[in-house]
């Protein structure tokens, strides 16, 4: 559909674009900053809260995965809809949850819904053309930090005066008003139409199924038992990639599949999901340390913590802006991936530092973090890798992408738990006599100094690596 199909509804699609995925960025991050409170709150151990994460990535990756056949089939603002009632519901589910049990198949419900938005605000960006697509591009990295930044603040302002189910019901407005957006601006129409419809192959999808739901459960069941049970653990994760290859395999081998994965997937494009997965882990991990560490470590208030995560968080609107207008500018993509390397490298020394700093390297640390690192590092891995690909095939990259992004989250938590349990007990081995918040204060500044040396190393690989950029 041309720029002038959506001419009469300009404003309103651009608010569709930035609002649907805000929502699920918002509950996302409510959901992790809030856990506790509602582990807490449903008397669930911290295996069943996470095993409710994990059911909810295993269902997104599956619907994320097919996407497009889903579009074919209802149209794009039917499925849209579809996909908010989906929502809408998981999200009451969980505020009327009584029990671990409940929660999980909740949010399982919600991933049905969730998983369509952050592809579908992307997708949406193609019925613009030029200078148009440019402006259109700003509501997506808009709408993510909008509802990044927002959620801590939310979360923390929502929990202190009330209970955890709050952070559900909160959503439900939301969700009515992204509807009516979406029913007043989001056309019935792909962007792109596809020459021959995506195929849904009964086999193929079986083997994507088992293997995404076996390889969370191993990185859910990973946090606790790897050293009670790492070599079942490490042979059923080899198990889950072998399936995921053998899909991989069966939708390659198709004339129509339902991903045709051999048409994208060139060398700049597996570069840029393996830098994009390398900063959803890092976002994930840090997701999870960040609010124990400021907490528990720092001896911080909730709503203290919830607004300096935020703050940090609404301050990346304005670099996201500025880095747009650089990279128009000056398109060396190595160099601001190496910006945003040094950006992450910094942000870890000075949050590891944030105890004796007097509250300023906590504050500076968190804003390299949040509002430099994340826009330069992402935006940039965004236009490199998604440049080359053809805009018949783009939502089939894109749902790869997002797809991915699930599993690399599931393992930056992973990654975080172990750490943070490894170090933790180390220092108690050493210093028995700590208690629980001086243990996890240096647990997580061993943590960032982990960070610290990945984030050096991702720098010294992209400089090493020439083709990608």
């Amino acid at each position: 559909m041309s720029t002038a199909a959506v001419a009469p509804r300009y404003r309103l699609h651009h608010l569709a674009i930035a609002l649907i995925v805000s929502l699920e960025y918002l509950q996302t991050m409510m959901v992790a900053f809030g856990a506790g409170r509602i582990s807490h709150g449903l008397h669930a151990t911290a295996q069943q809260f996470s095993l409710a994460a994990a059911g909810y990535a295993a269902v997104a990756v599956l619907m994320i995965l097919s996407h497009r056949w889903w579009v074919q089939r209802l149209g794009y603002r039917t499925m849209l809809r579809l996909s908010l009632l989906a929502f809408g519901a998981g999200a009451l589910l969980c505020a009327l949850s009584q029990t671990a049990g409940d929660f999980i198949v909740a949010r399982m419900v919600q991933a049905l819904g969730g998983a369509a938005f952050f592809t579908a605000s992307r997708v949406q960006i193609m019925h613009y053309r030029g200078r148009e697509r440019l402006q259109a591009m700003l509501f997506l990295p808009g709408g993510i930090m909008l509802g990044s930044g927002l959620a801590p603040i939310l979360a923390a302002g929502l929990l202190t005066v009330t209970g955890w189910q709050a952070l559900f019901w909160v959503l439900l407005p939301l969700v009515a008003l992204a509807d009516y957006v979406v029913r007043q601006a989001v056309p019935e129409a792909e962007p792109v139409a596809n020459e021959r419809p995506d195929r849904l192959h009964p086999w193929g999808l079986a083997l994507l199924a088992a293997g995404v739901f076996l390889l969370q459960w191993v990185l859910e069941r990973a946090r606790f038992e790897l050293a009670a049970h790492g070599a079942l653990l490490w042979s059923l994760g080899l198990l889950a990639g072998v399936l995921l290859l053998l899909h991989l395999r069966h939708e390659w081998r198709r004339p129509v599949p339902l991903v045709p994965y051999r048409r994208f997937t060139s060398e700049r494009y597996l570069w840029g999901m393996a830098v994009y997965g390398v900063a959803y882990v890092v976002m994930s991990a840090c997701g999870y340390v960040l609010p124990l560490y400021m907490a528990q470590g720092l001896g911080l208030s909730l709503l203290h913590s919830g607004w300096l995560l935020g703050g940090s968080g609404l301050l990346a609107l304005p670099f996201a802006i500025l880095h747009l207008k650089l990279m128009l500018r000056w398109p060396h993509l190595r160099r601001f991936l190496l910006a945003g390397a040094l950006l992450l490298a910094l942000a870890a020394a000075l949050l590891a530092h944030s105890a004796t700093g007097g509250g300023w390297q906590l504050a500076a640390g968190l804003l390299l973090f949040n509002g430099l690192f994340l826009p330069f590092f992402l935006g940039t891995t965004a236009a490199a890798t998604f440049s080359h690909v053809d805009e018949q095939v783009f939502s089939h990259a894109y749902q790869v992408k997002n797809a991915m992004r699930e599993v690399a989250s599931a393992l930056g938590l992973s990654w975080a738990v172990l750490i943070l349990q490894q170090r933790s007990d180390a220092h108690l081995a050493a210093q028995p006599e700590l208690a629980a918040g001086p243990l996890l204060l240096l647990a997580g500044q061993d943590f960032f100094y982990g960070l610290l040396l990945l984030a050096l190393c991702i720098g010294v690989l992209l400089r090493l690596q020439r083709r990608f950029v």
